[in-house]
């Protein structure tokens, strides 16, 4: 039944893409085959989201689980590929597909109405599973930390930990403009201090005393 419901859309998709269009129609599979994340150009994710989520995608990859996302929370970011909408394991599938000529690991398609992974034809049923519990956001940003939280669910079935959060680059620039705030107060008490202290007339040495 899946096999026919992914053909019958796979048909529809087909007829409304012009000879030759089907390869390239959807935005994701022109950035999946040179990067391990596909974040859609306008929809406003927050930039530590998507810095979770690339950090995330990199740490699996490093740690030896294959994957590569495509957050899709809007219509838009399905291309020509839009009929596929709210059906993410079918687009996980028709992805995959796709980008097999560069990339043949997972696949994970993150959408506010669900998940769906493909494998390179391997059953995903337990990778599947895990996702369950992990709900998917409903705007860009939710959807992007919820991606993340999926990449960790699935590296974690197949027994490999990868970090809940990297740092926060915020944080750092908080730390960064803290300190330059202590480096300019210093710079301007200490001209501060010495000219109060000349006029007290601790300036003045031992011998200019009068006797």
């Amino acid at each position: 039944m899946r096999r026919l419901a992914f053909l019958a859309a796979a048909l529809a998709l087909a007829l409304l893409l012009p000879g030759g269009a089907l390869g390239n129609g959807d935005p994701a599979s022109d950035t999946l085959p040179f990067q391990q994340v596909f974040l859609p150009y306008e929809a406003p994710v927050s930039a530590s989201a998507a810095t979770r989520l690339k950090k995330t995608v990199a740490a699996a990859n490093e740690k030896g689980y294959k994957i590569r996302v495509a957050l899709i929370p809007f219509t838009g970011d399905l291309g020509t590929a839009v009929v596929l909408w709210k059906k993410p394991q079918l687009y996980s599938e028709f992805l995959g597909k796709e980008i097999a000529f560069s990339y043949t690991g997972r696949t994970l398609i993150a959408m506010p109405s669900g998940f769906g992974l493909y494998n390179g034809g391997k059953p995903v049923t337990n990778e599947v599973a895990a996702l369950k519990p992990i709900q998917p956001g409903q705007t860009p940003t939710d959807l992007a930390n919820s991606a993340s939280d999926a990449v960790r669910a699935l590296a974690a079935a197949d027994g490999v930990s990868v970090p809940k959060s990297f740092g926060s680059s915020a944080t750092h620039d908080r730390l960064i403009l803290a300190a330059g705030l202590v480096v300019l107060a210093l710079l301007v008490a200490i001209p501060v201090w010495f000219v109060r202290r000349r006029a007290r007339g601790g300036g003045r040495s031992p011998s200019a005393e009068p006797r």
